[in-house]
């Protein structure tokens, strides 16, 4: 290894690798570190990932338009990144997003108002259709939505897997020069001339600055001087055993469900999908985003031995069992995932000082963490913004000392908490 180098990225989940991976397209020295992904959860200690999964949502059908944006600038580079590493990432997958065809405003109102999602999309040039209820039952038979519901299609989508994103990326980075270290770091301290980077295991590394991309768990890494105004949750994703990849017949499914009026069932529906177990699932995510707020290491530890809330799993069966009356599922299963989120529904790309950046994105960062990677890598490089979007799009918010996601500091900016139980995306 090197005795310096230009940048070290801290993180090797999507945002991470994806930034090491345009630093050493630029040509500077670059280690990226992170730890392997652990073998389990029911002992786990410390920190966690939450792009430990197989499927995940890249459309362009978001709140905000930036979102999408993001979104799109990275997905138009999925194709060459496949190329250059041979890494298949993606399948090409209709997006459906449905939604009641009239509904109270509140926390979720945006995030599934079709005519903005459509108006985002067209912005952006993409393709996507209106459906009446009238359409949807016609479009997609297989399934039965909750009556008065509309849905919006994103044809041209993909199920994209986390896990093989950043596999892509570091196969890149590393192809291009970069240096993988299989660490965890710890500390980071300026000295002259650069930062000192050491890890667990007593490893260090100098450079002359580093990217923290340290995800959902950035408040708990001991890094930053201050906490980001940025509640961190443990989420609870629900697999569902089906036979194989044709037993069902569905699109990636957003569903915000109303009955009564009243939402009883805000988040994601995968098709099937093969786990590293070698089993075929579907994947049912959003019933309790909000019920595990977490701030330290040892708070993330307990929620990952926990193997996620078993009550999600009645919750994910109905709502199977309504969508495919009839339709026989294998047993069920959960898992922990952590997701996070700013005050701007933005991501932070942004200096903490004149050496350290800081890249998170705590909900959608799979599909969106090419570009997220090639900005902080820009910023990285210069100090300053290059990139037509303003910066101040990405500028972080800090918090003051002692404010937790679960008792918030009243002299803080109270952040909106992530897509609540009525709406949420493809975050774990």
């Amino acid at each position: 290894m090197r005795d310096l180098y230009d940048v070290i990225v801290v993180g090797a989940g999507p945002i991470g690798s994806a930034t090491a991976r345009h630093l050493a397209d630029r040509g500077h020295s670059t280690l990226v570190t992170g730890p392997d992904e652990p073998a389990g959860f029911e002992d786990h200690r410390g920190l966690w990932a939450g792009h430990y999964d197989e499927g995940r949502l890249a459309h362009v059908l978001e709140v905000p338009l930036m979102t999408s944006l993001l979104a799109m600038r990275s997905i138009r580079r999925f194709a060459d990144l496949r190329e250059r590493t041979g890494v298949t990432f993606t399948v090409p997958a209709h997006s459906l997003s449905v939604m009641p065809r009239t509904m109270a405003g509140g926390s979720g109102a945006d995030w599934f108002d079709r005519d903005i999602l459509a108006r985002n999309a067209r912005d952006l040039g993409v393709e996507v259709s209106e459906l009446d209820e009238d359409d949807l039952r016609e479009q997609y038979p297989a399934l039965t939505f909750e009556p008065k519901h509309v849905a919006l299609v994103q044809r041209d989508a993909f199920i994209l897997n986390p896990r093989r994103l950043v596999e892509a990326e570091l196969a890149a980075a590393t192809a291009a020069g970069a240096t993988l270290a299989r660490e965890e770091v710890v500390r980071t301290e300026k000295v002259d001339g650069g930062v000192r980077v050491t890890a667990r295991s007593g490893a260090s590394w100098l450079a002359e600055r580093v990217v923290l991309a340290t995800g959902a768990a950035s408040n708990a890494t001991g890094l930053l001087p201050r906490p980001l105004l940025m509640p961190t949750y443990g989420a609870t994703i629900v697999l569902v055993e089906v036979d194989g990849p044709d037993a069902i017949d569905m699109p990636a499914t957003m569903y915000l469900k109303y009955r009564d009026a009243s939402a009883v069932f805000g988040g994601i529906v995968m098709p099937p999908l093969r786990y590293p177990d070698g089993k075929w699932y579907v994947k049912v995510a959003g019933s309790s985003l909000l019920h595990n707020p977490l701030d330290t290491a040892e708070e993330i530890g307990a929620w990952v031995r926990t193997g996620g809330r078993r009550e999600d799993i009645g919750e994910a069966l109905a709502v199977l069992s309504d969508l495919m009356p009839g339709q026989k599922f294998g047993p069920a299963r959960t898992r922990p995932c952590m997701v996070s989120a700013t005050p701007t529904e933005r991501p932070y790309i942004d200096m903490v000082d004149e050496r350290t950046v800081i890249a998170v994105e705590g909900e959608r960062g799979a599909m969106a963490a090419d570009e997220i990677g090639r900005l902080t890598a820009g910023l990285a490089v210069h100090g300053r913004w290059k990139d037509s979007i303003p910066h101040e799009v990405f500028q972080a918010r800090w918090a003051e000392p002692g404010w937790t996601t679960a008792g918030r500091n009243a002299s803080t900016i109270d952040p909106p908490a992530p897509r609540t139980a009525d709406a949420t995306d493809g975050a774990c």
